[in-house]
């Protein structure tokens, strides 16, 4: 870390040094006026949000809330969400946002290790997770409602939207069934009389949140990541353009639709625009076929989102008809997070781009082509990796011309570092572990000491860092390339085969490879106007183009799935483990030992821990 960014963060440490939400407050001072929040249609100003975080700080200490004290959340993107995670920022107290989708038996431990005896739940969400509630020791609930901060329940899209979700207060039916859970009116209420002390006094160095791994690993009991408020005021004083060097983010909207127990989400899609003086639209419905709606009714101009909703959009906006002239001059930087797009995706998805005029409002013609995938990292870093505007404008397509294609930028107070197997540092362009150390690098997994103590590896040196448990390299110009989970067991890294495949960017969009059983299963999507019909020929041509890079032997065993879509986990990113779980049929090639002819045989796969049988 160099001297510069020293400096910075003992500046942060010695006048930024309390809650996340008291640093956005004085730094929106003058902003009181502005827009902060935007809910479909609703538009609450910095100066209303303050008042609100206020209002449920004064609750919180009512119902004797105190510093320190952890509070269980399972809440979607609205309002609501926001003023009691600033509410609970400045009385020093911790926020646990789990998700609905969890295991009921987790849910059931999250809430019961939580300290206060309160918990937050949005009506969306309250019949997924009643169970759990019934079964744990928590006494007070709050109910509320995705209706209460609407000036009405009616929108442009609300007929196709309902199957979705269809917008009424549940609540009050909630609290009629039982009347020992709370409407947050009430709760409000019961809190204007409190005349103590509302603040507390914290330290950059104080716990802040328990958020959630995205569940690629395992879907319904993922790894609770715990962040203190320095990570956050970090990341947020970074983002001045001062310091990271590109425009400010004042005259953008960020949605905010990635499930709240994702750090990425709380971090990137809230706390982090509102530092920037941005505009943050709130998004309760996460869904990759509602995502085309999810940008028609908040007009963001700034959006994060997984590759399958951007590829699910491009499909919307290509070829369906309900959207053929679908405008979107207001999407002036598509961000893809979590996982890296193949050639195929990209390609597909700045063609949409070009077809709605994307960010023509902000540049006065279509951001095209764009490097899509200029966002990366993962939640226990904090979203460390950081690229924006700078490669607005990048070629990423010249990479199948032979040009170098260029990587992901850092934030200057971040150190990577790519590892050997002896924990070596390697050469630029020489693959290997990819770790980080960084301000907002996590404190621990919560109740996981072994995955801490994993995660938090020493290099030959004796250096600590962080884990990023992913291939990865660094290039001769200093950018980092983020490559495939790391399985010491994989004979060759599934990327390396996902790679080649999507080379053929005439007819492959997008492909996942998987290992089981010693087999590699290359899953697949093609193009919708590919350039070999049959698939037949198709599966030859993917065979043929990997014997150029990998061992005869080893290809031969791979397997090959043509599918239409792919499993996603809750938070929207590929799920390795239910394709691993998948029982379909697959198709093999064989090589017939006579003629030494190549022909294309159908296999099945029973499920992961049984042989691949021949049909």
């Amino acid at each position: 870390m160099n001297n510069k960014n020293n400096i910075y963060l003992k500046e942060i440490e010695e006048n930024h040094n309390h809650s996340l939400f008291e640093e956005i407050f004085l730094r929106r001072k003058s902003d009181s006026s502005k827009v902060a929040l935007f809910y479909r249609g609703t538009k609450i100003t910095y100066g209303e949000l303050e008042n609100k975080v206020y209002e449920y700080a004064k609750a919180l200490k009512s119902s004797e809330i105190k510093k320190g004290d952890e509070i269980a959340i399972c809440m979607s993107n609205c309002p609501e969400l926001v003023y009691l995670l600033g509410a609970i920022s400045i009385i020093g107290a911790q926020a646990n946002i789990f998700g609905d989708e969890f295991d009921r038996k987790y849910i059931t431990e999250i809430i019961n290790e939580c300290s206060a005896d309160i918990m937050f739940v949005t009506d969306n969400l309250y019949k997924n997770i009643e169970e759990s509630i019934n079964n744990s020791k928590v006494k007070d609930i709050i109910v509320i409602s995705l209706t209460d901060s609407l000036i009405n329940n009616k929108n442009p899209y609300d007929e196709l939207e309902n199957k979705w979700y269809d917008f009424k207060n549940r609540a009050i039916t909630i609290v009629n069934n039982d009347k020992s859970i709370k409407l947050i009116s009430n709760f409000i209420e019961e809190g204007k009389n409190y005349e103590g002390n509302i603040t507390e006094i914290v330290n950059l160095n104080d716990v802040y949140t328990t958020t959630y791994s995205s569940g690629s690993t395992n879907t319904s009991r993922p790894k609770g990541i715990v962040h203190d408020v320095k990570s956050y005021v970090v990341m947020g004083t970074y983002h001045d353009p001062e310091k990271s060097k590109v425009p400010s983010m004042k005259k953008l909207r960020m949605l905010s639709h990635i499930p709240s127990h994702s750090n990425t989400n709380i971090q990137s899609c809230i706390t982090d625009p509102l530092m920037q003086g941005a505009e943050v639209a709130l998004e309760p419905i996460y869904n990759e076929e509602h995502f085309i709606y999810s940008l028609l009714i908040n007009k963001p101009s700034f959006v994060t989102a997984t590759r399958s909703f951007y590829v699910r959009l491009a499909d919307d906006i290509l070829y369906d008809d309900k959207f053929k002239k679908v405008k979107m001059p207001f999407l002036l930087v598509p961000m893809i997070v979590g996982e890296p797009n193949s050639l195929g995706e990209e390609k597909y998805i700045n063609k949409s781009l070009r077809k709605v005029n994307a960010g023509s409002q902000f540049t006065h013609l279509p951001i095209s082509p764009v490097t899509i995938s200029i966002a990366g990292g993962d939640c226990e870093h904090g979203g460390l990796f950081f690229v924006l505007f700078k490669s607005l404008q990048e070629k990423k397509l010249n990479y199948l011309l032979g040009k170098e294609q260029k990587g992901l930028r850092t934030y200057e107070m971040v150190e990577v570092a790519v590892l050997n197997e002896n924990g070596e540092y390697c050469k630029p362009g020489e693959m290997g572990r990819l770790v980080a150390n960084s301000p907002c690098t996590m404190l621990y997994y919560r109740n996981n000491p072994e995955a801490t103590e994993k995660f938090n590896m020493k290099d030959a040196y004796g250096k600590t860092w962080g884990d990023c448990s992913v291939y990865g390299y660094i290039d001769k110009y200093s950018d980092i390339h983020m490559k495939g989970r790391i399985n010491p067991q994989d004979k060759i890294p599934p990327f390396q085969i996902a790679d080649i495949v999507s080379l053929d960017t005439k007819n492959i969009l997008s492909c996942e490879v998987i290992r089981t059983n010693d087999k590699y299963v290359i899953h697949f999507r093609t193009m919708p106007n590919r350039k070999i019909k049959d698939k037949e020929k198709l599966i030859l041509s993917i065979y043929n183009r990997c014997l150029k890079y990998f061992n005869k032997e080893i290809v031969e065993t791979f397997i090959y799935n043509e599918r239409s879509t792919f499993p996603l986990t809750g938070c929207g990113k590929r799920s390795n483990r239910a394709l691993q779980s998948e029982e379909i049929p697959r198709t093999a090639l064989i090589v017939n030992e006579e003629n030494e002819q190549l022909q294309v045989s159908e296999y099945y796969k029973e499920n992961s821990k049984k042989r691949v049988k021949k049909l």
